[in-house]
């Protein structure tokens, strides 16, 4: 039972013990466990939660961040109007271009997408800062265009939309 106790006390206290870089090299950051993590910087901040100011349009950015995918305009074999992307164009004209810039920080890809659509639609001199400002470009996305679904990274579809597409 001593054993035991002295062997949890030195697992203890050597877990605890960190080494320390006198000093630390460019890029790295001192007491950080390993001694050195590497700096990495990404296009465009984190996502967040984000409120627009507007009761209307966040109640729609509710409902576009609640749905399981993005979708075109006319979608299924029998070519419908989608309901998501109704909303999407509610958004679109409702909001200016500083209420879209603030979407794209939202924390849920469908909005941010949408969002970097509608500012592509409004401002098409200007998508490609709008583009760097885009959050979480890694976050998977899932769309319905026409009556083909897919899924992928963020970045991969607002890329072809946006300036791959022919206008």
């Amino acid at each position: 039972m001593l054993y035991r106790m002295l062997l949890l006390f030195f697992l203890v206290t050597a877990c605890q013990s960190v080494a320390k870089d006198p000093q630390p090299q460019s890029g790295c950051i001192p007491n950080y466990g390993t001694g050195c993590r590497p700096v990495i910087q990404l296009e465009g901040p984190a996502p967040t939660r984000v409120f627009v100011g507007d009761a209307h349009l966040d109640g729609l950015t509710r409902f576009l961040a609640g749905q399981e995918r993005v979708e075109s305009e006319q979608v299924g074999f029998s070519g419908s109007f989608s309901e998501v992307y109704q909303v999407y164009a509610q958004l679109r004209e409702q909001s200016s271009l500083e209420q879209l810039s603030l979407l794209l920080q939202h924390e849920s890809p469908n909005v941010r997408y949408y969002a970097l659509l509608g500012l592509s639609e409004k401002d098409p001199k200007n998508k490609i800062p709008y583009y760097q400002q885009l959050a979480g470009k890694y976050d998977t996305l899932n769309t319905l265009d026409g009556c083909v679904g897919s899924s992928g990274q963020l970045w991969e579809f607002t890329r072809s939309r946006i300036f791959e597409s022919v206008e």
